[in-house]
């Protein structure tokens, strides 16, 4: 879970509200189709060039979010809350919108779609940022699940004995994600401009618990 503090009211947005995601990646055999996936929870891909809609596995019915639960699409205001995330590949701004929970440092929303992505080697981007993170490979894994790697992290890899069974540049894989979800590359240095604003309050057209 990305947002960990308190949560405040849900209210609905009429105009989408941006904030910073990470996400895990996963692709075909040819590096043609890759599909976003969530860090953790739910294992379904957002869907290229349709909204993804948030959902809870709770048997008690609610709407998603729910101030009580912890359900929703999660993003932050912050980039550098990424640096945290539990295996992160590909990071980026997210568009949310529809019923929203909003928290101190972030938002769980019904709706997003990504805005800007890009790839990052992870174990730069924790030591780093997304400046200091441009993957040079991408390895593909058991599943689908694809890891980008610079040379120096691939090279230890290899030192170590973690299997990269598959390689392919990480430009070519970079390309073919932002063709499928129809999105712009993110800036290197976009984190520095830092965190994004929180929306005017016009943009609240309902207020709930």
């Amino acid at each position: 879970m990305l947002v960990e503090d308190l949560p405040r009211a849900a209210q609905t947005f009429a105009e989408p509200v941006l904030a910073w995601r990470a996400w895990a990646l996963s692709t075909d055999r040819n590096f043609t189709e890759p599909r976003l996936h969530p860090v953790i929870g739910s294992p379904r891909p957002w869907p290229p060039l349709e909204p993804a809609r948030a959902t809870c596995r709770r048997l008690r019915p609610h709407p998603v979010p729910d101030v009580g639960c912890t359900c929703g699409l999660h993003a932050v205001l912050q980039p550098g809350a990424l640096r945290w995330t539990r295996d992160p590949v590909v990071v980026g701004t997210v568009a949310l919108w529809g019923r929203l929970v909003e928290h101190e440092r972030g938002y769980r929303a019904e709706f997003g779609y990504p805005q800007r992505l890009r790839l990052v080697c992870r174990l730069c981007f924790w030591q780093r940022d997304v400046a200091g993170s441009v993957p040079d490979v991408v390895a593909r894994m058991r599943g689908g699940r694809v890891l980008p790697l610079c040379l120096e992290h691939l090279e230890l890899a290899h030192r170590y004995g973690f299997p990269t069974p598959t390689l392919a540049p990480a430009r070519k894989v970079e390309q073919a994600l932002l063709c499928a979800y129809a999105v712009d590359l993110l800036g290197a240095d976009a984190p520095s401009a830092g965190g994004m604003r929180r929306p005017a309050d016009a943009a609240r057209v309902t207020a709930g618990g």
